[in-house]
């Protein structure tokens, strides 16, 4: 079936009368990932914030299915644990994954079977860019950026100058067994910081039988202090994250099964000084470094390939006001060592240098908001000896405003303009790539790609509250991976070529209030989104999720919550050559919660359904599709005890 984007506008029309169910809630939430860490209701740029309750009931197997669901997102799926999230059709180099603003330094761009290297089950909140983020975060987030925001370096006291949380949770599907902790504390003029985690699941269970070699076992933890003054803070944090987790198979045999061994290793320093000055606002400056491996492990105990990768990263940057004008200037450094070793590796070894300015200013006038920003960066990409060097600068820019129209409706219109150099992979590439089953070809002539992007969103609130957003990004020199009609090493030749290309789409969500009385509350979330993507030559883009549609009817009375959800996925048959078809399918879900208040805290008990129909739901977006479906019916219960 196919349903074009013109057609799916006329119907997110219908639904722009309803909207989020924590709508709400949203005043008070902060976008620390914005350049003026404002309330989303405030954010120019669309964004979706994931926190508090609905977190903790997301929460998946890996960060892109904790985020599948979000309008404008979906998620890569190699199996449960390999899952990045992809922002409105885009993925790997364009969307960078942040922790508390700074890159993960991971290798999971380079390829859909490395996972993620961030944990979001200890995260406070996750925040997505959805749409050029290039002017604070650089080259890499062309379609948008993933902020997981934890507390691991704390920059303010706590009320009571305790608090703790633990949490412990199990699912039928994958017959997961997973609990976290976590442990803020304050003494005098320091604040403390602790959390830990382990996950471990089997094979995951799939409708008619299991999805072989899908078990996961990862664990982990942080400690972080500050030294808190009434005008700033300064701290650091050291972490690390362990995960071993298998690749789904095509064969019925698992005598080739490959598991993946992930240890992933993080410094971070971060502070403020923070000036009760005319001009000044806060000076901040954040430092991280990253120490990243895996190891491709076959099923007899032989490594295949190993993956090193660290990272240095360095944020200053200055906010401001003056004469009715404030805003952040900065300058960013960053600085990438990666190698893969042994047989198997399809990229040789580089060393990515980069450094950027950015300045971004914002000027209220009455209901009108106007926002401007400017980035210019510069890279350069040294690879292993033989190969020759790329560097380049590109230069972004935005221009947006923000009209409240009245207290309940807002407009806000957003254009970019920005820029992305070639990542190593898509220069040097030469190998067979056996998760993907593809032989791998770079192309050293590539250029900058460069997008030009719109966005116009709507806003309203009240007792019916809505969102309505459509988008456009027009691509020059857009690189992607084509199909020949090569073979090498009894593989398909793919490679990187680059074109005009464009991606069209639109999202909509909201919520109607049914019933609300003596404490109780009815409701119904209605939501719809896609996203069309095609080359000049009319060919479509590969990996593009097709129309999705989803309701929701929500009840809250007292301490008890519950939800019926149905979201239904439409066919994509509109596919890249060599692609295939992927069937629509329909997953209905329901949940049920309740929270106790305690003397000094609170129990959140809670139950959720997934797939109650027990279909076989293939996510176009995942490479694996064919392999691995998404899992079947599942239940997962869970307790959190917070104080």
């Amino acid at each position: 079936m196919r349903v074009p984007v013109v057609s799916g506008l006329v119907a997110c029309v219908s639904l722009s009368l309803v909207s989020s169910a924590i709508a709400d809630q949203l005043d008070e939430v902060v976008v620390t990932s914005s350049p003026f860490r404002s309330s989303v209701n405030d954010v120019v740029q669309p964004v979706s914030i994931l926190g508090g309750d609905a977190l903790h009931l997301a929460s998946g197997s890996s960060l892109g299915e904790t985020l599948a669901h979000q309008p404008g997102l979906t998620a890569t799926y190699f199996g449960p644990s390999a899952s990045r999230p992809m922002i409105r059709g885009l993925g790997g180099q364009r969307v960078q994954v942040l922790e508390d603003g700074m890159a993960a330094f991971d290798v999971s761009a380079l390829s859909e079977d490395h996972a993620v290297g961030i944990e979001d089950a200890v995260a406070r909140q996750l925040e997505v860019l959805k749409g050029p983020a290039t002017l604070l975060y650089g080259n890499g987030a062309v379609g948008g950026a993933v902020n997981t925001v934890t507390r691991r370096i704390p920059e303010a006291r706590i009320a009571n100058g305790l608090a703790a949380s633990l949490e412990a949770k199990s699912d039928s599907a994958s017959r997961l067994r997973a609990v976290v902790g976590t442990l803020d504390a304050d003494a005098a003029d320091f604040g403390f910081h602790a959390d830990g985690f382990q996950r471990r699941s089997e094979d995951v269970s799939i409708p008619g039988g299991r999805m072989g070699n899908s078990a996961s076992r990862s664990n982990g933890g942080s400690l972080g202090g500050s030294w808190i003054g009434d005008a700033g803070f300064i701290g650091v944090s050291v972490s690390r994250f362990d995960d071993h987790y298998g690749i789904p198979q095509a064969t019925a045999s698992l005598a080739d099964a490959t598991h993946i061994d992930m240890r992933q290793e993080r410094l971070a320093v971060r502070g403020a000084v923070t000036p009760d000055g005319e001009v000044i606002d806060a000076l901040r400056v954040a430092a991280t470094h990253g120490n990243y491996s895996h190891a491709e492990v076959a099923s007899d105990g032989t490594v295949g390939t190993r993956f090193l990768q660290s990272g240095d990263e360095l944020r200053l940057s200055l906010d401001h006001h003056v004469a009715g004008l404030k805003g952040t200037v900065g300058i960013q450094y960053r600085q990438v060592d990666f190698a893969a070793l042994g047989s198997e590796r399809f990229v040789p070894a580089s060393v990515t240098r980069g450094g950027g300015l950015f300045a971004f200013e914002q000027y209220p006038m009455g209901t009108l908001t106007f926002e401007g920003g400017l980035r210019v960066e510069r890279q350069s990409l040294t690879p292993e000896a033989g190969l020759p060097s790329q560097s380049g600068t590109t230069t972004s820019g935005a221009l947006g405003a923000l009209w409240h129209a009245t207290p309940a409706l807002a407009l806000a219109v957003n254009v970019t303009r920005s820029e992305r150099l070639p990542a190593a992979i898509e220069l040097y590439a030469d190998g067979a790539h056996e998760a993907t089953q593809q032989y791998l070809v770079g192309n050293t002539a590539l250029s900058s790609e460069a997008a030009t992007s719109i966005d116009i969103g709507l806003r309203g609130s009240g007792r019916i509250s809505w969102s309505l957003n459509v988008y456009r990004n027009v691509f020059d020199n857009f690189i992607y991976l084509a199909p020949t009609p090569a073979v090498q090493d009894d593989l398909p030749v793919f490679e990187y070529r680059q074109g005009r290309a464009t991606l069209t789409g639109f999202e909509a969500q909201g919520e109607l209030p049914l019933l609300e009385a003596d404490g109780r509350r009815l409701s119904l979330r209605l939501a719809a989104d896609a996203v069309r993507g095609q080359l000049a030559d009319g060919d479509p883009l590969p990996q593009i999720p097709p129309l999705r549609l989803g309701a929701e009817l929500q009840a809250h009375a007292g301490p008890w919550s519950a939800e019926l959800s149905v979201w239904q996925h439409l066919r994509q048959d509109r596919v890249a050559p060599y692609e295939t078809d992927t069937a629509g399918y329909t997953l209905l879900g329901a949940s049920l919660s309740r929270r106790w208040q305690l003397d000094h805290g609170s129990l959140l008990g809670f139950v959720n359904a997934s797939n109650l129909g027990d279909a076989v739901a293939r996510r176009h977006s995942s490479p694996l599709k064919d392999v691995a479906p998404l899992p079947g019916r599942s239940v997962t219960v869970g307790l959190r005890l917070e104080f």
